[in-house]
């Protein structure tokens, strides 16, 4: 459990302030048939509570993002250097 808050934490010092992390978090448990409020992911998310799905989930909506942003900036780049 501490390498999951670790990990979170270390995640959360690369996110800006204001994201919408917590609530994609949110649909992304929902969409695994599992429901949490946008409260008991913060709660999570700031150490004062533990969870290991909503812990997993976080970090894969957060991997999914960056994967997601690296692929925009490839076309980007492959588009002006056309």
């Amino acid at each position: 459990m501490e390498q999951l808050a670790k990990k979170i934490s270390e995640l959360r010092a690369t996110l800006p302030k204001r994201n919408d992390y917590a609530r994609r978090t949110v649909e992304y448990l929902a969409a695994r048939g599992q429901e949490f409020s946008k409260q008991q992911v913060y709660n999570v998310l700031s150490g004062r509570y533990h969870n290991a799905d909503v812990a997993e989930a976080f970090i894969c909506v957060v991997e999914e993002e960056r994967k997601r942003i690296a692929d925009l900036e490839k076309r980007v780049t492959k588009v002006t250097a056309a």
